[in-house]
């Protein structure tokens, strides 16, 4: 690697900083603007490429390993933006690099789009890339296999967890923030939603599912950046209690009898407290993770005494999301049910299981996104 590409990895990652912890007019944050667009500058060509291949930044088809420190920093930023691609193009103004610069210090507001920076994902399974003017170059065509890529992103996340073993959260916050990115783009929720194809999957599928659908209720309400992506992370992480139940109670192709449905009733509270102890985690997922077989009416499980308060109204969200991906998905011991007799359950539960007003822009939601599909 050469020096203009470190120098410039560690302006970048300086300036973001700075970003960060001055206001927008402050000088310090012109000059590192400046100071990083001369690097860039300083090696770019007619197009340079900056990719995450495998948690490792690479510019150029050159790993950044010799400044590790500022590339893992960056890494972060990225995956938290839900892009793995970033390529600058010649004729690429200081205001762009300031703007990117500005947009990559955030949490609450995606990647805008600009002429000479493309940003994207990479698709390390096919060796592909993808660019464009959004932070999700996706095609509509593709929507169900990239479901199922992060499907398995989740699959390999999740089989890390132990109880001595702390969640990758920026691994998780890349999910979220590329399904906020495709729902932004309008592309049907219907198309998003995964199906199982095996039983001992279906604790990864219906967490995305339920992920989506989330992102999808949230959106409809009008709910935008940090919160929007809080409720998406929130809602991937509600089942992580069952990581710590048997796989036999999980994977039993029968009905559960009276003392193993006993232990499934535990997940929320196992997940609850193993997400309290992760460093940095956003407070709302322990509630959710916790609140999710809750019901409006107080009632649910777990019994434990709630002080008083009501459900939050992300764990609402989320138990309308887990209610509708549960009955329409197959399952060895009961038949899925049709997405519409489904949306009528959840009617007919609207005041004590579910929020009847969550329920109602759910219904109004999911049929129009349904009348667009048809």
């Amino acid at each position: 690697m050469t020096d203009p590409q470190k120098q410039f990895i560690a302006a970048l990652t300086i300036a973001i900083s700075n970003c960060s912890l001055y206001a927008k007019e402050h000088e310090l944050i012109e000059e590192s603007a400046k100071k990083t667009f001369a690097l860039l500058n300083a090696f770019l060509d007619d197009r340079t490429e900056m990719m995450i291949i495998e948690n490792e930044l690479v510019i150029n088809k050159l790993p950044m390993r010799d400044a590790r420190l500022h590339s893992t920093n960056l890494v972060k930023r990225f995956k938290r933006k839900g892009i793995s691609r970033i390529d600058f193009v010649k004729g690429v103004t200081a205001a762009e690099i300031k703007q990117f610069i500005t947009d990559l210090s955030t949490t609450d507001e995606g990647i805008q789009t600009y002429p000479h920076i493309k940003t994207g994902v990479v698709d390390v399974g096919t060796g592909s890339s993808a660019t464009g003017s959004s932070d999700v170059a996706l095609d509509l065509d593709r929507a169900s296999s990239f479901t199922e890529d992060q499907v398995e992103k989740l699959k390999e996340i999740y089989h890390t967890v132990s109880p001595f073993k702390k969640l990758k959260i920026t691994d998780l916050e890349a999910i979220v923030a590329r399904f906020v990115a495709t729902i932004s783009r309008e592309i049907s929720v219907l198309k998003l939603l995964s199906p199982v194809k095996s039983y001992s999957n279906y604790t990864y599928v219906h967490s995305i599912n339920v992920a989506v659908l989330s992102i999808f209720q949230a959106e409809s309400l009008g709910l935008r950046g940090k919160v929007l992506h809080d409720v998406g992370l929130s809602a991937v992480l509600h089942d992580v209690g069952k990581l710590f139940i048997s796989k036999e109670i999980l994977e039993k192709k029968g009905k559960l009898d009276e003392k193993e449905f006993a232990e499934i009733t535990h997940h929320p509270s196992y997940g609850a407290g193993y997400l309290a102890n992760i460093d940095g985690i956003i407070r709302m997922a322990p509630i959710v993770a916790f609140e999710h077989h809750r019901r409006f009416d107080g009632t649910g499980y777990p019994t434990l005494t709630m002080n008083g308060k009501n459900q939050h109204i992300a764990s609402q969200i989320v138990a309308i999301s887990d209610f509708f991906d549960a009955l329409r998905s197959w399952r060895p011991y009961r038949k899925s049910l049709d997405t519409r007799e489904v949306l009528v359950l959840m009617k007919k539960n609207a005041g004590t299981d579910f929020n009847p007003m969550l329920v109602d822009n759910f219904v109004r939601a999911f049929l129009t996104a349904l009348a667009k599909q048809e």
